[in-house]
């Protein structure tokens, strides 16, 4: 049953504004999606707040940023109810196996709890581990995410948990996995992936780049289930334009956006490059890639007058259209002194201000856009992305942002400082606008579904229905 707001005490309504504030900010800044001690006290704080932490919980996995998170406090959540003999097993073991939808999701949970409390884990937890190996635990899961960097291997997540195998093919994957931490073995002929991927490792090094002029080299590595980066080891160098259009029909579009520079560097073939251009500029590619503004920005400026260009120039009004909508009346204020030159994430901080700046302003009509610097006044946001950063001065001297709060901020229902982190606290202390100022540092894209997450924490408005239905998309 959802208790009534009014009726919720008054802790449970902090720990709960303080947690959704928590995975707010890890949408934007990757030090706050660690889980640490606080998240364990939070989760004390909401053991009997079942209903409105298994909605919250399925609100942050189906996150991508928040995954870590999001198990994390699953598993601090279910241990704290357990050791206090809340609620029934069942319960609990539902929901740990609803937020596992992920193959390599049971090691992270497992492995979490046992770095915090040892290898005594709950019955329900360790149940719902098991069930979710049985139900994620295959050939290609085997082939992606048993890594030696995982938390926990496949190998040891069946030994502790003891799932049961469905079928012949699946009764080889577990026996497979853990036969191979001990030694070397024949892959059976039942994993055809793993197999495939055996073979390839079998060849001499020195005969292997000639794979790649075989007409089938993509659908060779694509059976064998190899990325790029393992495509660049079994190599042993960097890769070729031959390799990077082997690979390329496997990798993501973020993937490709990041990766560029290197396309451009080994030469890739104008066919190949005419694909990969068409694959980037169209609209469900960049929204299946859930690409935003800064990141295509960032590898515009990575190749700047490349065949790319024009493409990418495509790709940033799709990805425009990713970016929410503010509602209200905001006001961006955006630092063009001279620390804003320095470069991070591919992008110069004034760089990375002006184009999140002009994302919000393009895609909000009440937004207004105002520079701070050795000058202050209000940049002109209209036609493209490209066109508006254009638009913003050079970053030089020191800034004034005292002298622009005063000049321009009149009765905004919200206010976005976009500084670097030696102005933090001068920010925080000129914009007063309480539950609706944001100081950003770091501006990266993760900001535009932090501000108004961060807001929602702030009133209590919480963007789920509070109910036990934590089913995550992968």
């Amino acid at each position: 049953m959802t208790t009534p707001q009014s009726l919720v005490p008054q802790a449970v309504t902090t720990a709960r504004k303080e947690l959704f504030l928590l995975a707010a900010r890890a949408l934007a800044d990757q030090r706050a999606q660690e889980p640490g001690d606080r998240l364990a006290t939070l989760a004390a704080t909401l053991a009997a707040d079942d209903a409105w932490m298994g909605a919250f919980i399925g609100w942050a996995r189906r996150r991508p940023a928040l995954r870590r998170l999001a198990l994390a406090t699953a598993a601090e959540f279910l241990h704290t109810r357990l050791t206090a003999k809340l609620g029934t097993a069942s319960e609990s073991r539902r929901l740990a196996a609803q937020v596992l939808v992920r193959a390599d999701d049971p090691g992270e949970l497992l492995g979490f709890l046992m770095d915090r409390y040892g290898r005594s884990i709950p019955k329900p937890i360790k149940q719902a581990a098991g069930e979710a190996a049985e139900r994620l635990y295959d050939e290609h899961a085997l082939a992606i995410y048993d890594t030696p960097q995982a938390p926990m291997r496949f190998a040891e997540v069946i030994g502790f948990t003891h799932p049961k195998p469905v079928g012949k093919v699946q009764n080889d994957v577990f026996q497979y996995a853990t036969l191979r931490l001990k030694r070397e073995r024949p892959v059976p002929y039942s994993l055809p992936i793993l197999g495939a991927r055996a073979e390839l490792h079998a060849l001499p090094t020195a005969k292997r780049s000639r794979m790649l002029d075989r007409p089938d080299a993509a659908d060779l590595f694509a059976q064998a289930a190899m990325d790029w980066q393992q495509v660049a080891v079994w190599l042993g160098g960097e890769l070729t334009d031959k390799a990077w259009a082997a690979v390329l029909p496997a990798m993501s579009y973020r993937q490709r956006l990041a990766r560029l520079r290197s396309f451009e560097a080994a030469g890739l073939n104008g066919e190949v490059a005419d694909w990969l251009c068409a694959d980037l500029a169209e609209e469900g590619s960049v929204v299946r890639g859930r690409a935003l503004p800064l990141e295509v920005l960032a590898a515009y400026r990575a190749v700047v007058g490349s065949r790319y260009s024009w493409a990418l120039e495509r790709a940033l009004d799709h990805a425009l259209a990713q970016v929410p909508a503010l509602d209200g009346r905001t006001l961006v204020l955006v630092d063009r002194s001279a620390p804003m030159v320095r470069t991070e994430r591919g992008l110069t901080r004034a760089d990375a201000a002006a184009a999140f700046a002009a994302a919000l302003a393009l895609r909000s009509p009440d937004v207004e856009v105002v520079e701070f610097g050795p000058a202050t006044g209000r940049v002109e946001i209209s036609g493209s992305l490209l066109e508006s950063v254009e638009r913003f001065r050079q970053p030089e001297g020191a800034q004034a942002l005292t002298h622009a709060v005063r000049a321009y901020a009149d009765g905004h229902d919200r206010v976005i400082v976009l500084t670097h982190p030696k102005a933090a606290v001068e920010a925080a202390e000129a914009v007063t606008v309480p539950g609706h100022e944001h100081v950003i540092t770091e501006v990266n894209d993760g900001w535009f579904a932090a501000i108004p997450a961060i807001e929602q924490a702030r009133t209590s408005t919480w963007p789920f229905q509070e109910e036990n239905d934590v089913q995550a998309r992968q």
